[in-house]
């Protein structure tokens, strides 16, 4: 008699947040450019965003219908897929507002400073607007 699971893969939902993990790998490589990493960081939070739109959307809607899911999913069910997504994404978030915290500070020692559109003042958005327009 086999021991073998029946289902001897990851889930695609948790590879593809392995995936994510190795973007934010990149943003948090010391080695690699710092505005690169800030680009690591964005793309990292977009792929999230992307993924909670779509993917864990999905899982949610079957977790909630009353149905396990099991054969569609590998194996897992829905509810314990949505369990194990969370806690995956709460590491993930912890680590790359630690990472950001890193390069803002990074940033800032190299006179890059991030304001947002309430920081800006008259004379900044003037020349935004006049720079943007002669593009």
């Amino acid at each position: 008699m086999s021991t073998e699971p029946s289902f001897r893969y990851i889930d695609r939902e948790k590879s593809w947040l392995a995936f994510n993990a190795r973007v934010l790998q990149e943003a948090a490589d010391e080695a690699v450019p710092l505005l690169e990493r800030l680009r690591f960081i964005g793309i990292f939070s977009n792929n999230l965003d992307e993924f909670f739109r779509v993917r864990f959307a999905a899982i949610r809607r079957l977790s909630l219908s009353g149905r396990t899911g099991e054969k569609i999913l590998g194996g897992i069910t829905a509810q314990q897929l949505v369990k194990d997504i969370t806690e995956i994404v709460i590491k993930q978030q912890s680590e790359s507002l630690r990472v950001l915290t890193e390069i803002e500070k990074e940033l800032v020692k190299q006179n890059i400073i991030i304001i947002d559109e309430n920081e800006i003042s008259d004379d900044h958005e003037n020349f935004i607007k006049d720079f943007s327009s002669k593009k």
